[in-house]
């Protein structure tokens, strides 16, 4: 698999974005604080068991459709490959939010700097939260500035 052609199968986006969402940056000041320590404990925590060698086990926090496909295969698969490339997970920090500016469905995109041991540029981990507050898409993939 090719770095540069990479979208971790995490990149498991269940949102059916049929037509073009608009996104808007969330100001800082006004990011939701509990939005925030959900998505950074749900991807920290995930990124830990693949690295304690165990996988995610998901309860209530999750989109059925989301816990339907990263199952504990997939997880150990896709943390086999990060791991060649990247290295093991260090840490992440957050970076920024985006929330959708119009359509039916509200969406929150968080995105987080991942720290990975083999790598000394950052990987963006994205949660996308939906209008219930439960995770809905989750993703890593090469960082880049501004909203891919």
């Amino acid at each position: 698999m090719k770095r540069s052609g990479l979208f971790f199968a995490v990149f498991f986006w269940v949102i059916a974005f049929s037509s073009a969402q608009d996104f808007r940056k969330v100001a800082e000041e006004n990011a939701d604080p509990a939005d925030t320590r959900l998505a950074e404990k749900f991807a920290t925590d995930y990124m830990n068991k693949l690295k304690g060698g165990s996988w995610y086990q998901f309860s209530d926090e999750a989109t059925n459709a989301l816990k339907t496909g990263l199952t504990e295969t997939t997880q150990k698969s896709v943390h086999q490959q990060l791991k060649g490339m990247f290295g093991e997970f260090v840490s992440m920090k957050y970076a920024e939010t985006w929330t959708t500016a119009s359509g039916d469905q509200k969406f929150d995109i968080l995105r987080f700097k991942g720290i990975f041991d083999k790598t000394e540029n950052p990987l963006e981990i994205r949660v996308v939260l939906n209008d219930q507050d439960k995770i809905a898409g989750f993703f890593i993939k090469p960082w880049t500035e501004g909203l891919n």
